[in-house]
């Protein structure tokens, strides 16, 4: 891949690279040598590279997406295919979209939340709240929690549909369905609101990377300045 100018991701075989509009007929030929040697590889090794069930999405920068002059391609060739570049793609359990708004990915988190509550308060008069409150752990905030340091500095109104869910997995422990605030059963509970659990996860990894624990590739992330 790096023979090609491409980066590869192991986790999910994904290949990844930056590029000018203006140079996208470079990098689609560096692609498609890139391609050619991985199916050469797959084909020795007995396995089979299916390019009609390959996904391409092209993220374009803030500045492109505001100007009405700069557009994507709509069709990338891969191995004699023309495959059309996605608007949104799932990443390691996270749906991504073009633009990084991260908009499709909550709302798959808020219908999931959605289906467990439901579920929830079908058999919430038979638990008791410690029982609700390993319910909420389990099957609410594992989702809300699930990559949300990729949610951080997304839109307000995005992060304000996570936060109406936690607030009603809290009405669902203290069993009040009306619609009153819960930043005090929040604090009985010592649950962090959902902004402060993304900023709390992004802290956590930077301090791990700070201090070496962390995998290597993660070590990329940020750049650390030596203040004083």
């Amino acid at each position: 891949a790096e023979s090609h100018g491409m980066m590869l991701h192991l986790y999910d075989s994904q290949l990844y690279c930056s590029f000018k509009n203006e140079n996208f007929k470079q990098v689609e030929k560096k692609l498609e040598g890139c391609l050619i040697n991985i199916r050469a590889w797959m084909a020795e090794n007995l396995l089979k590279l299916n390019a009609g069930k390959t996904e391409v999405m092209i993220i374009r920068s803030k500045q492109e997406n505001a100007s009405k002059s700069a557009k994507s391609p709509s069709e990338v060739k891969i191995l004699d295919e023309l495959i059309e570049t996605a608007i949104f793609v799932r990443n390691l359990g996270v749906i991504f979209d073009d633009r990084l708004t991260m908009k499709n990915n909550v709302s798959h988190i808020v219908r999931g939340c959605m289906g467990y509550l439901n579920n929830l308060w079908r058999i919430g008069d038979k638990l008791d709240r410690n029982s609700k409150v390993k319910m909420v752990n389990m099957f609410i905030h594992s989702k809300l929690d699930f990559g949300n340091s990729l949610l951080y500095n997304i839109n307000a109104s995005y992060l304000d549909r996570l936060q109406k869910i936690q607030n009603l997995a809290v009405r669902y422990i203290f069993n009040r369905r009306q619609r009153r605030g819960v930043t005090a059963l929040q604090k009985k509970l010592h649950f962090l609101p959902v902004t402060e659990r993304i900023l709390y996860k992004v802290g956590l990894l930077m301090y791990n990377i700070a201090n070496g624990s962390a995998p290597p590739y993660s070590a990329l992330i940020p750049l650390l300045y030596k203040l004083g």
